[in-house]
């Protein structure tokens, strides 16, 4: 694995040994951030499910203000802070051990931008939901769910609405933002 453009282009990236880490794979990863494009630059990013760090990182190395990884795996945090160490891009990041569901139950962000990634024999559609009513979101946020693609992805979670939906081997990328009059 390895970051993919931004000025960490080319960096390798640590990936737990022996876990069940599923890291997002280069051409997913450069396709995401094509379709992010300026958006990216100074946001505040939240990687739930963030594995080895892989997306968080390469949103810092394209420019984001902020990140904040989210796993409830030691090992997984432990390679996060690896590499966030040997790309230079711990300054701004914050490594939170947590289950994503009681990490949205705790005050946080908002953010711009959400990836969510969990185990793909996990169900998104709760987790959706859950985020829509976390009010982590800023109005004009967008969260994105990778998931497998033989899992459907939902029209609506909440007050999230899909507009967009790609499609790359096994992985698909569902792109949500918050249905018009919503955000109060």
């Amino acid at each position: 694995m390895r970051v993919t453009g931004g000025i960490g282009r080319g960096r390798r990236l640590k990936v737990p040994t022996g876990s069940r880490v599923r890291p997002t794979s280069d051409k997913v990863k450069q396709a995401l951030f094509n379709i992010l494009g300026d958006r990216v630059a100074g946001s505040a990013f939240l990687d739930l499910f963030a594995g080895a760090g892989g997306i968080g990182i390469e949103d810092l190395s394209r420019g984001a203000g902020r990140v904040v990884f989210v796993d409830a795996s030691r090992d997984s945090l432990n390679s996060i802070k690896q590499n966030l160490e040997q790309t230079g891009f711990g300054d701004r990041a914050e490594v939170v051990l947590s289950k994503a569901a009681s990490f949205l139950k705790k005050p946080s962000g908002p953010y711009d931008i959400v990836f969510l990634d969990p185990p793909y024999a996990e169900e998104t559609a709760p987790l959706l939901e859950q985020i829509a009513g976390a009010r982590i979101l800023k109005p004009d946020s967008i969260l994105i769910a990778e998931h497998f693609k033989k899992q459907p992805s939902p029209e609506r979670a909440g007050s999230l609405e899909r507009y967009r939906e790609a499609r790359y081997g096994d992985t698909v990328l569902a792109f949500y933002k918050q249905e018009a009059g919503s955000m109060k």
